[in-house]
């Protein structure tokens, strides 16, 4: 369940970008990303896997951070050039697309780093673990002298 709420946090600027004033859907999504991890690491056959699946989850949401912050200050943007006054909507978008790129870099920089780390542990956990290996010594095999 800490894998889903860390998920549901990395999606929230996603989820703020596509919510009104009128939605109330947004905390039932949220509860979903939280229940559908719970869901996927119940039915691990075991606790690695279901660590493994935990932390591919959340290191999917995180590496999509970037494209989350980068919705929720487009929306901004259009929000304040919208309600900019007249003559001014030019300073307005400026401001907005510097303050848009600025954020969305620094998501990039912390969610490129952290998903990658998250997704690598979970690819890990997921397929990783021990491989039974036979050896099979063959007898009739003579190496070769020298007269």
């Amino acid at each position: 369940m800490l894998f889903g709420v860390g998920s549901a946090l990395a999606l929230t600027p996603a989820f703020a970008a596509f919510t009104s004033d009128q939605d109330s859907s947004t905390p039932i999504v949220m509860m979903a990303f939280v229940l559908l991890c719970g869901v996927l690491c119940f039915f691990a056959p075991t606790i690695r896997r279901a660590l493994g699946r935990g932390f591919l989850m959340l290191g999917s949401s995180v590496f999509a951070l970037p494209i989350s912050v980068f919705l929720l200050s487009g929306r901004a943007a259009s929000e304040v050039i919208g309600t900019a006054e007249e003559g001014s909507e030019v300073f307005a978008a400026v401001g907005a697309g510097l303050a848009g790129v600025a954020v969305t870099g620094v998501a990039t920089f912390f969610g490129i780093i952290i998903g990658s780390i998250f997704l690598i542990i979970g690819l890990i956990l997921s397929l990783g673990g021990q491989r039974e290996v036979v050896v099979i010594e063959d007898k009739r095999r003579q190496e070769p002298t020298t007269n």
